[in-house]
């Protein structure tokens, strides 16, 4: 592939299929989990390519990477915006043997996978917002978005989607977005390698993933939790039925958010977007993990 051409900035290499299946080659437990790499120019969405297998009944173990997006998906149906040559957009087929009911599980290994790798490639100090925002200096620079299916007969199967803004440029970020998005680059101040963070982020995912299918889910809550800048802050949270406003006080063992609201009743949340964020005092704060 060739590197994409963008006016008044430096060139970022491009996504480099034999550097990828390299990385994967030299770690066993990323060669277990992924069999077929397929990288494309340009595509409607990674996640639509890799649902439309699983409903073939293609095997799980399909990493779809995609130089740019025409229609990318994030969460509770909104756009994610893809421009070309300069960020990550990867799907990942699997076919877990986990109960459907425990799929949601991914999605939260995905995230802590995500952080750890952004974090081992950069130095930046990345972390989630509830349930599955990257943030940056309180700016979006990734997400991840978990999709699920089943055909007859067969074992179900779960996309895990993941965008990651790396060498956006500031100025070509639409006006819309710029506050409350950013990029890897913007924050260092030169190109982030993607081969090397794709590798990263495959390694990351493999050791979550294992702790899932060795029932220690408990240790990927622990994880998240301490990297969710959400929990210990007055939060309000949208779902689709009201809006509820409490301190966020912890995860819950299936990846809720827990919510204490003002009568001092639990509430926990497993869909819905946080929509402000209070810091609490410190007098007010205590620590925050797993329930």
């Amino acid at each position: 592939m060739s590197k994409c051409k963008r006016e008044g900035a430096t060139q970022a290499p491009a996504i480099d299929l034999q550097r990828i299946e390299a990385g994967i080659a030299t770690h066993p437990r990323v060669r277990e989990r992924v069999r077929e790499v397929l990288l494309f120019d340009r595509v409607l969405s990674t996640n639509q390519i890799a649902l439309q297998m699983g409903s073939t009944g293609m095997p799980g173990g399909v990493l779809i990477l995609a130089e740019a997006q025409d229609q990318g998906k994030g969460r509770l149906n909104r756009i994610w915006v893809s421009p070309s040559g300069v960020n990550i957009y990867l799907s990942v087929l699997l076919r877990p043997f986990q109960e459907v009911r425990d799929f949601p599980l991914f999605s939260l290994a995905a995230a802590v996978a995500v952080v750890q790798a952004i974090r081992a490639t950069t130095g930046l100090p990345v972390v989630t917002k509830w349930p599955n925002d990257i943030l940056l200096d309180d700016r979006k620079v990734g997400g991840i978005l978990l999709e699920t299916g089943k055909k007859s007969g067969e074992v179900p199967y779960l996309v895990i989607g993941a965008g990651i803004n790396v060498n956006w440029e500031e100025n070509d970020i639409p006006e819309n977005l710029r506050e409350h998005a950013t990029s890897l680059k913007i924050a260092l101040g030169h190109i982030v390698d993607r081969n090397r963070l794709v590798n990263e982020i495959l390694i990351a995912l493999a050791q979550q993933i294992t702790l899932l299918d060795e029932n220690k889910s408990d240790l990927i809550i622990k994880g998240l939790s301490e990297v969710c800048e959400t929990l210990g802050k007055r939060v309000k949270v949208a779902t689709p039925d009201r809006i509820y406003e409490g301190v966020a006080e912890a995860l819950s063992n299936d990846g809720g958010l827990v919510l204490r609201l003002a009568d001092k009743s639990q509430r926990t949340i497993y869909v819905g977007d946080v929509t402000k964020v209070i810091l609490l005092p410190p007098s007010t704060r205590r620590s925050w993990g797993a329930t």
